[in-house]
């Protein structure tokens, strides 16, 4: 039986076999189309020569052998990437951000483990059915590392196709691992400046309930709902709960509406948590029609995560402060809109 050879790189190392296994079948021979344990029970795998189970844990170098027709695609075809900027996944994000795209002009902070990025305005996090390309595309295609069979950098948490700001992706299993666990723990600190319609004079802290999955159409973009949780009420947080806080930094008009430049923080991340909140509590995001804002030509809305914090002392050697500059159009905006401006953001 002819075998084709593969070897475990180092973002490999610890996972089960049957991860890595079902990862790679997946990318050469199609989703679900081979059943990994039953590949392994019959000897059409093999590691370092041998059989092996399906929980054992995978060694920097282990040579990992695949009875060749189990890959349906060509192996070339899975390990070929073409890194130049002139390849088509650049092309498209070029279309989509402007002529002047650069993921190297975008980067605000790069490590071993982790890449930040000031999101530009327009393009996706996530492929999808409106979009020609997507940033976990771009990043994968420029930093997928050769040696590895089961790890593709990807994005650790999302944005909106129209927010803009700092996104952050992995670029080693252990980078995924630990900043996932962060999240997880409340240890990444966010913070979000928008320009919302209305006159907030205060600060707010909204704490509701946010369910998912209202369709707007035949499009399949989903809105969310908004449904309040009563001050005081003793019962305890739900998946569904969702926490914004809200601070008005300055104000002014536009086309005779009055409008604010607020900071957001989301000490909890639900799918646009700050689009629904702002919107329920009588404040929506400017341009942001789906949850109630006036129309911007040619604009969307203006939402940006403008700093991301992180524990002193993580193991990723994270810097706790990550700032992304505003982008030029949202600086020109609050210049010529807002009455109050004095050019800085209160972080």
């Amino acid at each position: 039986m002819e075998f084709v050879e593969f070897t475990a790189g180092e973002n490999d190392s610890g996972r089960r076999l049957d991860r890595v296994l079902r990862i790679m079948l997946r990318d050469m021979a199609g989703e679900g189309s081979v059943n990994v344990f039953s590949a392994l029970r019959k000897r059409l795998v093999l590691v370092n020569g041998g059989k092996a189970e399906a929980s054992a844990k995978v060694k920097c170098g282990d040579s990992i052998k695949i009875a060749s027709f189990l890959l349906k695609k060509p192996v070339a075809e899975r390990n070929a990437s073409s890194k130049s900027p002139e390849s088509k996944v650049f092309a498209n994000a070029r279309h989509e951000c402007g002529s002047n795209f650069s993921l190297d002009a975008a980067t605000i902070f790069r490590n071993d483990s982790v890449l930040l990025i000031n999101k530009p305005y327009g393009i996706s996090v996530q492929p999808s059915f409106s979009s020609d390309t997507s940033l976990s595309q771009i990043v994968a295609e420029e930093f997928k590392e050769d040696g590895s069979l089961s790890f593709t950098p990807a994005p650790l948490h999302r944005l909106d196709r129209f927010t803009t700001g700092a996104l952050a992706f992995s670029l080693s299993i252990d980078g995924a691992r630990v900043f996932s666990k962060m999240l997880q723990s409340g240890l990444v600190k966010k913070t979000y400046v928008a320009i919302v319609q209305g006159l907030m004079q205060e600060e707010f802290e909204w704490t509701d309930s946010i369910d998912d999955g209202i369709s707007a159409g035949a499009s399949s973009f989903h809105t969310v709902r908004v449904s309040r949780i009563p001050p005081g009420s003793n019962l305890q947080p739900s998946p569904s709960t969702a926490v914004t806080k809200a601070l008005p930094l300055a104000h002014g008009s536009w086309n005779g509406k009055e409008v604010t430049l607020a900071r957001f923080e989301i000490p909890t991340g639900k799918k646009h948590q700050i689009r629904a909140q702002a919107s329920f509590h009588g404040f929506p995001l400017l341009g942001d029609k789906a949850y109630g804002g006036a129309v911007i030509i040619g604009r969307e809305f203006y939402l940006h995560a403008i700093q991301i914090e992180f524990p002193s002392g993580n193991t990723l050697a994270l810097p706790q402060k990550i700032q992304a500059p505003l982008p030029k159009e949202f600086s020109n905006f609050l210049n010529s809109a807002l009455i109050n401006w004095n050019g800085q953001l209160i972080i």
